[in-house]
């Protein structure tokens, strides 16, 4: 993508683009990030989430469809953007159903109980007549086909499974999901048990779908989440337990240090990133709550309790001197025992989100003061970087900077959204509408700019990137192309300037 910006800038460097930001021409407030000393419990609140509410529904493209820059926070993909693709992805609406079935609940309006319906009606008419989900492969849409990504799958799965055991769910619409599962397990068990990531065959193990730890463990949590609602746990017994207990195994958990083997490298040496252990932990919550037994549940809270013991030995201080966590482990390969250095960038710092919940009540619990000073200084990192306009960064550290700048990503932002619903409880109330402002953010020679439906990339003043919101194939490149609707000179004077201070 790099690569891509530095063509775009050089056929435009005889002249400055009519969008270009400078300093003098800023007639807004400027804002420097991180903001050190801005406390966590001044930006967890209400208002943060009315105005990043505000921000995730200038992405709706059609009912129960967002669409979004699906930009990966872990491997640094931005590929969609030279696609022209900003529409929907099946990821995001995981997240998005657990806030709206919550928001319903909490506030009683009609407009939650609806978007949760479209939601679960989109997904539907997103499944391909094979039994898959198109859209379901997140940084490498659009995809038109049933691909055999696990965790997207997932995510469709559970998402679905959430809505047919919502007290509040439609009737005929609920009838219509498991249908729906059963056509795609069909599809799904038949084509991709033992197959492996990209088709590498055998899987170690002797179970599993793609040899992934945390993708295939969304299945295996789709299969007990179905046996809970429809009394029926046969395809937990016959597959969900049988790759459960090899990821389990110490074939890809390594119990002393608390981390999972990927399980899709040629050398079998590439443990789990930090930021996925959030999404591990989070499945084998719902396994547990899935199967009632006292047995598993011993079994499942152990590996919860030591792997979140473990996320405390991925903290650091990064650059800004603030306290991050690693990328990822660079593990021994001939001792599972040992971490021979933890590869501190990119920081994942989206997943901050699921992994600082685990991290706090591990230490409350054992009134662990070393580990709760740890968390007190995550939560400090992480209320640093809460942008303006309600988003966090995605990614910071990056090898593409876009990835750090943007607020156009609705699945990392989800995340923040669904926190703020937690750590908001009983005090929630429905989002307010925030006024339309004009939002600059720059790192280095990059500069994001948004305000309402339009957006766009400049280096050094030069348009790279544009979009409409609301058009899935929206994404426009260069300086000379104009967007479906409106002027990009809607952007040209901002309410807000911030300026990331990060040592790119």
């Amino acid at each position: 993508m790099e690569n891509q910006i530095k063509k775009m800038t050089k056929q435009t460097n005889s002249r400055r683009d009519v969008n270009q930001i400078d300093s003098e021409s800023i007639t807004g407030q400027t804002i420097h990030y991180p903001r050190k000393g801005v406390k966590f419990k001044e930006v967890m609140n209400q208002e943060t989430f009315d105005r990043l509410t505000s921000l995730i529904f200038e992405w709706q493209q059609g009912p129960g469809n967002f669409g979004a820059l699906i930009l990966h926070a872990c491997w640094g993909e931005t590929s969609t953007l030279a696609r022209r693709y900003q529409g929907q992805t099946v990821a995001v609406y995981y997240d998005f159903m657990w806030g709206i079935q919550r928001l319903f609940q909490h506030t009683g309006n009609i407009r939650w109980k609806r978007l949760a319906y479209d939601i679960a009606s989109n997904l539907l008419f997103l499944q391909n007549k094979d039994g898959g989900f198109r859209h379901a492969v997140f940084e490498f849409e659009p995809r038109y086909d049933s691909v055999p990504t696990p965790i997207h799958q997932g995510f469709a799965l559970l998402t679905l499974l959430d809505y047919a055991g919502w007290e509040h769910a439609d009737p005929v619409l609920k009838n219509m999901i498991r249908p729906a599962l059963d056509r795609h397990w069909e599809w799904f068990n038949k084509n991709f048990w033992m197959v492996g990531n990209g088709g590498q065959r055998p899987l170690r193990g002797g179970a599993g779908w793609c040899g992934v730890t945390n993708q295939d463990l969304f299945i295996v949590a789709a299969l007990s989440a179905y046996g809970r609602l429809y009394g029926d746990f046969s395809r937990y017994n016959e597959w969900g337990k049988k790759a459960l207990d090899v990821y389990l195994s110490p074939l890809y958990y390594y119990e002393s240090l608390g981390l999972f083997e990927r399980g899709d490298s040629k050398d079998f040496n590439f443990v789990e990133r930090t930021s996925y252990h959030g999404l591990i932990l989070q499945m084998l919550e719902r396994i547990i709550n899935d199967l009632g037994s006292s047995m598993e549940d011993k079994r499942l809270r152990t590996v919860i309790d030591n792997v979140t013991a473990h996320l405390f030995d991925a903290a650091f201080v990064g650059p800004d001197g603030l306290t991050h966590l690693a990328w990822g482990a660079k593990t021994d390969p001939a001792d599972k025992s040992t971490v021979l250095e933890w590869i501190k960038s990119p920081a994942v710092f989206a997943e901050y989100t699921r992994l600082i919940p685990y991290m706090e009540k591990w230490s409350a619990r054992r009134q662990d003061k070393e580990k709760q000073s740890v968390v007190e200084s995550l939560k400090a990192t992480f209320a640093a970087y809460v942008f303006s306009d309600g988003s966090i960064p995605i990614s910071l550290w990056t090898t593409d900077p876009i990835i750090s700048i943007v607020s156009a990503t609705t699945a990392h932002q989800l995340l923040f959204w669904k926190m703020l619903i937690e750590l908001l409880g009983d005090g929630l109330r429905d989002p307010a509408q925030t006024p339309v402002r004009c939002y600059h953010r720059s790192i280095g020679e990059l500069t994001w700019k948004s305000r309402g439906s339009l957006w766009a990339i400049e280096k050094a003043g030069a348009r790279v990137f544009g979009g409409y919101k609301p058009l899935s194939h929206g994404i426009t490149h260069g300086p000379e192309e104009k967007p479906a609707f409106g002027s990009y000179s809607e952007l040209d004077n901002c309410d807000i300037h911030e300026i990331l201070d990060v040592n790119q």
